[in-house]
């Protein structure tokens, strides 16, 4: 009798008998090897194993026509349960909005059109592009809060600097 060994989650295991493998439920994609072959390979390109894949037939079950009236149920409908959900990430649309104003116009519309993404990509069952917009949206403010500070304290300085030599123009411009 045969002895097979197949690869399961990325290990070695067997060797096991061709009963072996129907029991365990093999699929065709389950990489195999016995003696006398070359090299590893998918099942369903092994000749034997091949009883273990075939499907039989089965005949549909009989038509009735509908009766009219009232529904029968034989048995109350069943609802399949809602899958598990990952809460849903953080917007960070008021702070998209308050970075526009208040700092930076070019950065906080890119935060903005990420905000917006988060809701429509979670609702869609996206979960991982609304984590993604989500975190983009959170980028693009922290940048925008941080150039609009740079650009502030810029403008500050330039400001003072000029404002000292106007003063300083001024005072020589009146001693002449």
């Amino acid at each position: 009798m045969k002895q097979y060994y197949i690869i399961r989650n990325e290990q070695q295991a067997g060797p096991y008998s061709l009963e072996e493998l129907a029991a365990m439920g093999i699929t065709p994609d389950t990489i195999v090897w016995t003696e006398g072959m070359a090299d590893w390979t998918p099942a369903r390109q092994v000749s034997e194993l091949a009883s273990l894949f075939t499907t039989t037939a089965q005949t549909p079950p009989s038509y009735s026509a509908p009766s009219y009236g009232a529904p029968q149920y034989s048995r109350p409908p069943q609802y399949s349960t809602p899958t598990e959900q990952p809460p849903m990430p953080q917007t960070y649309l008021a702070w998209s909005i308050a970075v526009t104003i208040l700092c930076c116009l070019v950065g906080g519309i890119v935060a903005i059109v990420y905000s917006s993404q988060v809701s429509s990509r979670y609702i869609a069952g996206d979960y991982e592009g609304a984590e993604y917009a989500s975190r983009q949206a959170r980028i693009w403010i922290i940048v925008s809060a941080c150039v609009g500070l740079l650009v502030g304290i810029v403008y500050t300085i330039w400001m003072l600097f000029f404002a000292t030599s106007m003063a300083a123009f001024s005072e020589g411009m009146s001693g002449i």
